[in-house]
This record gives structure tokens, C-alpha cells and sequence, in this order.
């Protein structure tokens, strides 16, 4: 029994050690970010912290305010950037569509303005029979052209950058939200603030 119970949570403990891994060698930074990629400054940053999450990921609602939290903390640095990609998981039946409405908002200039409705809403939306009519309640409440994002949005006119997103995330070897990559290292799963910022100083330091 002892055997058995030592073989179990030691199967435990590797899976855990293993599903929040630091990856070794770095990604580079053209993997990671396309001309396509929504940049809270520019790629150019000394320090870019990338998240490929979906918006209905209970876990990406979690690490949400934390990476708000460290955003705050750099918001007068332009060295630290923050890039998010689309990576809907398919067991999140409203996933996708709030992808899209996050990508029909920042081609009217207010990406982020819905990235954080999503979020902080999160609870309210994967709650509804119709999360559409949500997501244009939240457009109009940016002041976008409501009629443009909900032709875009019913369309699916962003599902190639949504696609291309999700493969960048696949061929790097993403299969678990929210994944972020500090400089191209990799941390998986909810972040620590304390040692979340420490990454961020020490990729600043170098």
C-alpha cells in the first residue's frame, strides 16, 4: 500500500513539476510575435512577456489580474511589452467567439478595451445562452461602430489571425491556457506575482 501510494503522488508530483516547466532555451522572438500581434507597446521592448489564453479559460481569468497587477507595476516603462494570442480551446463552446470579438474590436482600435471586458466579465458572459448579445452590449460600451463588429464578429472575419494564433501556439508546443513566455522562456499554468516579476526584472537586468 505504501509502494503504491508513493508511485501515485510521485506520478502527481511529475505531472505537476511537468505541466508548469520552464523551458531551457529561449523562443525566439519572430515565433512569438507577428506583425498581426496585439502589443501593449512595442515588440522592440527589452522585455516581452507573450500569453497565448482563451477567453473562457477559468485559469486565464485567474492569471488575468495578475498580469494586470505586473502591467500596473511597468506601466511607465516602455521596455516591458505585453503581447496576448488567441489560443480557444475547443472545449470552450464561447472561446472563439469571444476571439473574435476581441479581434473585430482592435480593427476599431480598442483591442484592449475588450480584452479586459472579457476578462473581468468572464463569469457573466460563459454564463449566457446568447454571449453575442453581451459582447455587442460591451462594443457599444467602447464606442465602436456596433453594426461593423456584429456583421464582423457573426462572420467570423478574424478566424485566420484567430487560426494562425492557435498554430504559432500548437508548433511551439502549447497545448494547456494560459502559457506565457518571458523573452521567449516558457511558464506554464497561473503565475506567481513575485516570481512572475522577478522573470520580468531579471530579462530587464540583462
Amino acid at each position: 500500500m505504501i509502494a503504491v501510494f508513493i508511485v501515485i503522488f510521485g506520478g502527481l508530483g511529475f505531472l505537476i513539476v511537468r505541466n508548469n516547466k520552464i523551458a531551457s532555451a529561449p523562443v525566439a522572438k519572430d515565433q512569438l510575435i507577428k506583425a498581426n500581434s496585439h502589443s501593449t507597446v512595442s515588440p522592440n521592448a527589452k522585455v516581452n512577456l507573450v500569453e497565448f489564453g482563451d477567453y473562457q479559460c477559468p485559469a486565464c481569468g485567474a492569471a488575468y489580474p495578475i498580469v494586470e497587477q505586473l502591467l500596473a507595476l511597468y506601466k511607465d516603462n516602455p521596455q516591458v511589452n505585453f503581447v496576448f494570442r488567441n489560443f480557444p480551446l475547443p472545449q470552450h463552446q464561447y472561446a472563439l467567439v469571444a476571439a473574435e470579438a476581441a479581434e473585430a474590436a482592435g480593427a476599431q482600435g480598442n483591442y484592449w478595451g475588450m480584452y479586459n471586458l472579457l476578462y473581468t466579465n468572464q463569469d457573466i458572459w460563459v454564463n449566457s445562452a446568447d454571449p453575442m448579445s453581451i459582447f455587442v452590449g460591451y462594443a457599444a460600451q467602447l464606442k465602436l461602430d456596433v453594426n461593423r463588429f456584429r456583421a464582423e464578429v457573426s462572420a467570423g472575419k478574424y478566424s485566420d489571425v484567430i487560426a494562425g494564433d492557435q498554430q504559432d501556439g500548437t508548433s511551439l508546443g502549447v497545448n494547456s491556457t494560459p502559457t506565457f513566455y518571458v523573452n521567449g522562456l516558457q511558464e506554464v499554468g497561473i503565475q506567481n506575482f513575485t516570481d512572475f516579476k522577478a522573470r520580468v526584472d531579471a530579462a530587464l537586468a540583462q
